[in-house]
Protein backbone atom coordinates (compact mmCIF):
# COMPACT_ATOMS: atom_id res chain seq x y z
CA UNK A 1 0.00 0.00 0.00
CA UNK A 2 1.42 3.41 -0.93
CA UNK A 3 0.29 5.69 1.91
CA UNK A 4 2.31 8.59 0.55
CA UNK A 5 0.35 8.74 -2.69
CA UNK A 6 -1.11 12.16 -3.28
CA UNK A 7 0.50 13.19 -0.01
CA UNK A 8 -0.43 16.86 -0.13
CA UNK A 9 -4.09 15.98 -0.37
CA UNK A 10 -4.14 13.25 2.26
CA UNK A 11 -2.00 15.12 4.78
CA UNK A 12 -4.72 17.74 4.83
CA UNK A 13 -7.37 15.03 5.01
CA UNK A 14 -6.00 13.99 8.40
CA UNK A 15 -7.23 17.26 9.88
CA UNK A 16 -10.35 17.77 7.83
CA UNK A 17 -12.94 16.31 10.20
CA UNK A 18 -11.47 17.36 13.52
CA UNK A 19 -13.01 20.82 13.54
CA UNK A 20 -16.23 20.03 11.66
CA UNK A 21 -19.22 21.40 13.48
CA UNK A 22 -17.26 22.12 16.67
CA UNK A 23 -16.60 25.83 16.27
CA UNK A 24 -18.57 28.69 14.80
CA UNK A 25 -15.98 30.68 12.92
CA UNK A 26 -15.24 32.20 9.57
CA UNK A 27 -16.30 30.19 6.53
CA UNK A 28 -13.54 29.92 3.92
CA UNK A 29 -15.37 27.65 1.43
CA UNK A 30 -18.73 26.01 0.84
CA UNK A 31 -18.99 22.73 -1.10
CA UNK A 32 -22.61 22.35 -2.11
CA UNK A 33 -24.06 22.78 1.42
CA UNK A 34 -21.00 21.71 3.38
CA UNK A 35 -18.78 24.37 4.91
CA UNK A 36 -15.02 24.54 5.37
CA UNK A 37 -14.01 26.78 8.27
CA UNK A 38 -10.98 28.91 8.96
CA UNK A 39 -10.21 26.85 12.08
CA UNK A 40 -9.97 23.70 9.94
CA UNK A 41 -7.63 25.42 7.50
CA UNK A 42 -5.45 26.78 10.30
CA UNK A 43 -5.29 23.34 11.91
CA UNK A 44 -4.34 21.73 8.61
CA UNK A 45 -1.66 24.35 8.07
CA UNK A 46 -0.25 23.86 11.57
CA UNK A 47 0.11 20.11 11.13
CA UNK A 48 1.65 20.47 7.66
CA UNK A 49 4.08 23.08 9.00
CA UNK A 50 5.04 20.83 11.92
CA UNK A 51 5.82 17.97 9.55
CA UNK A 52 7.60 19.88 6.78
CA UNK A 53 8.90 23.04 8.45
CA UNK A 54 7.33 25.11 5.67
CA UNK A 55 4.29 27.37 5.64
CA UNK A 56 1.59 26.96 2.99
CA UNK A 57 -0.58 29.87 1.79
CA UNK A 58 -4.10 29.79 3.22
CA UNK A 59 -5.70 29.66 -0.23
CA UNK A 60 -3.70 26.54 -1.11
CA UNK A 61 -4.67 24.85 2.16
CA UNK A 62 -8.34 25.63 1.58
CA UNK A 63 -8.16 24.21 -1.94
CA UNK A 64 -6.68 20.97 -0.62
CA UNK A 65 -9.39 20.79 2.04
CA UNK A 66 -12.02 21.21 -0.67
CA UNK A 67 -10.43 18.43 -2.71
CA UNK A 68 -10.17 16.20 0.35
CA UNK A 69 -13.85 16.65 1.16
CA UNK A 70 -14.87 15.85 -2.40
CA UNK A 71 -12.68 12.75 -2.57
CA UNK A 72 -13.76 11.47 0.83
CA UNK A 73 -17.41 12.00 -0.05
CA UNK A 74 -17.13 10.25 -3.41
CA UNK A 75 -15.21 7.28 -2.03
CA UNK A 76 -17.72 6.86 0.80
CA UNK A 77 -20.49 6.80 -1.81
CA UNK A 78 -18.80 4.30 -4.11
CA UNK A 79 -16.85 2.05 -1.77
CA UNK A 80 -18.12 0.24 1.28
CA UNK A 81 -14.88 -1.64 1.88
CA UNK A 82 -13.52 -0.77 5.37
CA UNK A 83 -9.83 -0.28 6.00
CA UNK A 84 -8.12 -3.06 7.92
CA UNK A 85 -6.64 -2.42 11.37
CA UNK A 86 -3.24 -3.51 10.05
CA UNK A 87 -3.35 -0.89 7.28
CA UNK A 88 -4.38 1.82 9.74
CA UNK A 89 -1.57 0.80 12.12
CA UNK A 90 0.93 1.07 9.27
CA UNK A 91 -0.37 4.51 8.29
CA UNK A 92 -0.17 5.72 11.88
CA UNK A 93 3.41 4.55 12.13
CA UNK A 94 4.26 6.40 8.92
CA UNK A 95 2.80 9.60 10.35
CA UNK A 96 4.83 9.11 13.53
CA UNK A 97 8.00 8.65 11.49
CA UNK A 98 7.37 12.04 9.88
CA UNK A 99 8.16 13.77 13.18
CA UNK A 100 11.55 14.23 14.79
CA UNK A 101 10.46 12.45 17.97
CA UNK A 102 7.48 10.92 19.73
CA UNK A 103 7.31 14.06 21.87
CA UNK A 104 7.03 16.24 18.76
CA UNK A 105 4.27 14.01 17.43
CA UNK A 106 2.34 14.22 20.71
CA UNK A 107 2.85 17.96 20.95
CA UNK A 108 1.43 18.48 17.47
CA UNK A 109 -1.60 16.34 18.26
CA UNK A 110 -2.24 18.32 21.45
CA UNK A 111 -1.77 21.68 19.75
CA UNK A 112 -4.20 20.64 17.01
CA UNK A 113 -6.84 19.40 19.47
CA UNK A 114 -6.60 15.84 18.17
CA UNK A 115 -6.42 12.65 20.19
CA UNK A 116 -4.69 9.59 18.82
CA UNK A 117 -8.14 8.02 18.35
CA UNK A 118 -9.16 11.06 16.28
CA UNK A 119 -6.07 10.61 14.16
CA UNK A 120 -6.71 6.90 13.72
CA UNK A 121 -10.25 7.67 12.55
CA UNK A 122 -8.90 10.11 9.97
CA UNK A 123 -6.26 7.64 8.86
CA UNK A 124 -8.91 4.95 8.46
CA UNK A 125 -10.66 7.20 5.95
CA UNK A 126 -7.35 8.00 4.27
CA UNK A 127 -6.55 4.31 3.86
CA UNK A 128 -10.00 3.69 2.42
CA UNK A 129 -9.46 6.51 -0.07
CA UNK A 130 -5.99 5.27 -1.02
CA UNK A 131 -7.25 1.73 -1.49
CA UNK A 132 -10.08 2.93 -3.71
CA UNK A 133 -7.75 5.04 -5.87
CA UNK A 134 -5.28 2.19 -6.22
CA UNK A 135 -7.99 -0.25 -7.26
CA UNK A 136 -9.64 2.15 -9.68
CA UNK A 137 -6.68 3.87 -11.35
CA UNK A 138 -3.59 1.72 -10.91
CA UNK A 139 -4.70 -0.91 -13.49
CA UNK A 140 -5.11 1.91 -16.03
CA UNK A 141 -1.51 3.09 -15.77
CA UNK A 142 0.99 1.52 -18.11
CA UNK A 143 4.24 2.70 -19.64
CA UNK A 144 5.66 1.81 -23.06
CA UNK A 145 9.27 1.16 -23.90
CA UNK A 146 9.19 4.24 -26.10
CA UNK A 147 8.13 6.41 -23.15
CA UNK A 148 11.00 5.00 -21.09
CA UNK A 149 13.46 5.83 -23.84
CA UNK A 150 12.06 9.37 -24.19
CA UNK A 151 12.41 9.96 -20.45
CA UNK A 152 15.97 8.58 -20.51
CA UNK A 153 16.94 10.80 -23.43
CA UNK A 154 14.98 14.00 -22.78
CA UNK A 155 14.74 14.19 -18.98
CA UNK A 156 17.33 12.04 -17.27
CA UNK A 157 20.27 12.74 -19.52
CA UNK A 158 20.03 16.57 -19.39
CA UNK A 159 19.54 16.47 -15.61
CA UNK A 160 22.87 14.75 -15.02
CA UNK A 161 24.82 17.70 -16.49
CA UNK A 162 27.97 15.95 -17.59
CA UNK A 163 27.88 13.10 -15.08
CA UNK A 164 28.12 9.54 -16.33
CA UNK A 165 24.80 8.39 -17.74
CA UNK A 166 23.82 4.87 -16.56
CA UNK A 167 22.97 2.31 -19.20
CA UNK A 168 19.30 2.35 -20.06
CA UNK A 169 18.87 -1.36 -19.42
CA UNK A 170 20.20 -0.93 -15.87
CA UNK A 171 17.65 1.71 -14.89
CA UNK A 172 14.68 1.03 -17.16
CA UNK A 173 12.60 -0.45 -14.33
CA UNK A 174 13.27 2.55 -12.11
CA UNK A 175 12.20 4.83 -14.95
CA UNK A 176 9.10 2.70 -15.49
CA UNK A 177 8.09 3.15 -11.84
CA UNK A 178 8.60 6.90 -12.06
CA UNK A 179 6.47 7.16 -15.18
CA UNK A 180 3.79 4.85 -13.79
CA UNK A 181 3.51 7.02 -10.68
CA UNK A 182 3.36 10.13 -12.84
CA UNK A 183 0.58 8.63 -14.95
CA UNK A 184 -1.31 7.44 -11.87
CA UNK A 185 -1.21 10.86 -10.23
CA UNK A 186 -2.29 12.51 -13.47
CA UNK A 187 -5.36 10.25 -13.66
CA UNK A 188 -6.24 10.95 -10.03
CA UNK A 189 -5.81 14.70 -10.57
CA UNK A 190 -8.07 14.55 -13.62
CA UNK A 191 -10.69 12.66 -11.60
CA UNK A 192 -10.57 15.23 -8.80
CA UNK A 193 -10.94 18.07 -11.28
CA UNK A 194 -14.06 16.29 -12.53
CA UNK A 195 -15.44 16.12 -8.98
CA UNK A 196 -14.77 19.83 -8.56
CA UNK A 197 -16.46 20.58 -11.85
CA UNK A 198 -19.63 18.76 -10.78
CA UNK A 199 -19.83 20.37 -7.34
CA UNK A 200 -20.94 23.87 -6.49
CA UNK A 201 -17.91 25.35 -4.74
CA UNK A 202 -17.71 28.85 -3.33
CA UNK A 203 -14.38 30.06 -1.98
CA UNK A 204 -14.00 33.00 0.40
CA UNK A 205 -10.22 33.25 0.50
CA UNK A 206 -7.69 34.17 -2.20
Amino acid sequence: MRFRLFASLFAVLLTAAAARGELVDRIVAIIDREVVTLSEAEQAGAIARARTGESTPLAAIVEKLVEARLVEREVARLSGEPASSEAVDAALEEVRQGFASEAAFRQTLEASGLSEDDLRAQLRRQVQVTTYLEQRFRPLTFVTEEQIEVYYRDELSPSLQGQKLPDLEDISESIRRILEERAFNARVSEWIEGLKGRARIRRYVW
